[in-house]
């Protein structure tokens, strides 16, 4: 896909878990609870479906949904997404080695909110750039941009 093809929305209700538009406007949605079992069963069943809850979504209970533009400046980490996609080659394998470095540093209380998008800004810079990566660079890049970003905490 091409980077202007994507667009990321806030959805307060986290019940549209992903949507995609079609070239004659229709859009198909996934929608389900705020509960990220239900896509994540379905990515590692696919095609199956499996059982993951009792729940079930009621969209008469729900009775609306509503959507706005994600602001990149109060989204840092969506404004590196975007740059490391426009830049192209492994920059997006960078971003990605370098958030879940830091997000695990947060979710052990190791680093601050703010910092996760501070540490993958500087792990992009600092990393070695590959225009045309294989995936035999692709693993050296994730390897590089981990051990990077944790000399950043």
């Amino acid at each position: 896909m091409e980077l202007d093809q994507i667009e990321v929305v806030v959805h307060p209700e986290s019940i549209v878990h992903s949507a995609v538009e079609f070239e004659d406007g229709a859009v198909k949605a996934q929608l389900g609870l705020p509960d990220m079992r239900l896509p994540i069963a379905y990515a590692l069943s696919y095609p199956q479906r499996i059982a993951v809850s009792e729940q079930r979504l009621d969209l008469f209970k729900l009775g609306a949904l509503h959507f706005e533009p994600a602001d990149p400046d109060r989204f840092p980490c969506l404004r590196l997404a975007y740059e490391s996609i426009a830049r192209g080659g492994n920059a997006p394998c960078v971003l990605n080695a370098a958030n879940e470095i830091a997000n695990l540093a947060f979710r052990e209380g190791r680093i601050g909110f703010a910092d996760v998008p501070r540490i993958i800004e500087e792990t992009l810079a600092k990393a070695s750039f590959t225009e045309n990566p294989t995936l035999d660079d692709l693993f050296a890049c994730d390897a590089e941009a981990r051990s990077i970003a944790q000399t950043l905490f």
